[in-house]
């Protein structure tokens, strides 16, 4: 898995970093966010999940191109309803109904496609960025289940997928390490 990489790049040129990673997540963890969210985890995530319990808020670090901070499972999860709570009560404009009627119809949306700024349940949040700015993983169906998308904090999810699954983005956060360029943005 690329987050070795990542790990053992991270435990070589960024030892106080390194140390500050919680604990990575169970099998039992992964088993309860997928009761949580309703539907089962893609495999490349439960294994981020399983070898990296990401940072604490407090300790923001751009790990993962460009500029966010990893989440572990059960920051997700806390992000994750909270965020779903507050863009219920703000996202819908009005003319378009109801919200569940939108949330519904917007589910049956295939994954990747563009949302707006509604927070689904079937969006796994899974980095953060300094300006509260969110990666998600998509669960709705589709060809690109299981893509990597950025929610905005103004625009929503009105953006491409950055990567088809988290697999292609610790490749990225592993090559983005091991290279030469932006260096002065490393940790």
């Amino acid at each position: 898995m690329n987050w070795t990489r990542a790990d053992a790049w991270l435990r070589s040129h960024a030892p106080e970093l390194h140390a500050k990673f919680l604990p990575p997540a169970t099998a039992a963890d992964v088993a309860a966010a997928e009761e949580a969210i309703g539907a089962p985890l893609p495999a490349d995530l439960a294994a981020w999940w399983t070898a990296c319990g990401g940072l604490e808020e407090a300790d923001y670090a751009p790990l993962v191109p460009e500029f966010y901070s990893p989440f572990g499972v059960g920051r997700a999860l806390e992000v994750r309803e909270m965020t779903m709570r507050i863009r219920r009560e703000v996202a819908v404009d009005p003319r378009v109904g109801d919200v569940d009627s939108y949330e519904a119809r917007k589910l049956g949306e295939p994954a990747g496609s563009l949302i707006g700024d509604l927070w689904l349940p079937l969006f796994v949040p899974i980095a953060v960025s300094a300006s509260g700015s969110y990666l998600f993983v998509d669960l709705r169906e589709g060809p690109l289940h299981g893509c990597v998308m950025p929610f905005d904090n103004v625009e929503g999810a009105d953006e491409e997928p950055l990567w088809e699954n988290v697999a292609a983005m610790l490749a990225g956060v592993a090559e983005w390490l091991e290279g030469d360029f932006l260096a002065e943005w490393r940790p």
